[in-house]
């Protein structure tokens, strides 16, 4: 594959399963692109975890979190088996004030034709 296929079958995969589970609040979804543990690297530490890190549903409603605005996701280094990739979106509530920014890095493995999330980080400002 290209680099340009070996990008957008990434970029599907995750628009298939991490932006659709944070969207449906179903972490099931999130789960078939995750090869755990996953390495989940946030204030100088680094922990291993047998389940994905962040719960949608929770994080909405703790947040007020109602949709996202400009998002980015782009990929900096591919390669048919590892893939890094950077993040980043603006948080807003229902009547479109901000909540916060968020810029997120993941670190991805192609196991089997399939992209798998085993590493993330992520800041919120």
């Amino acid at each position: 594959m290209t680099e340009d296929e070996l990008k957008a079958e990434l970029r599907a995969t995750y628009q298939r399963y991490y932006v659709e589970g944070f969207k449906r609040n179903d972490v099931s979804l999130i789960d078939r692109m995750v090869r755990y543990p996953i390495a989940s690297i946030n204030g100088g530490t680094v922990v291993m975890m047998d389940r994905y890190p962040v719960d949608p549903a929770a994080l909405k409603a703790e947040r007020g979190w109602d949709h996202s605005i400009d998002w980015s996701f782009e990929i900096p280094a591919i390669t048919e088996h590892h893939a890094h990739a950077i993040t980043s979106a603006t948080r807003c509530r229902a009547d479109g004030t901000v909540i916060e920014r968020v810029h997120a890095f993941y670190a991805f493995t192609r196991i089997d034709g399939e992209w798998k999330m085993y590493a993330i980080g992520d800041l919120t400002y």
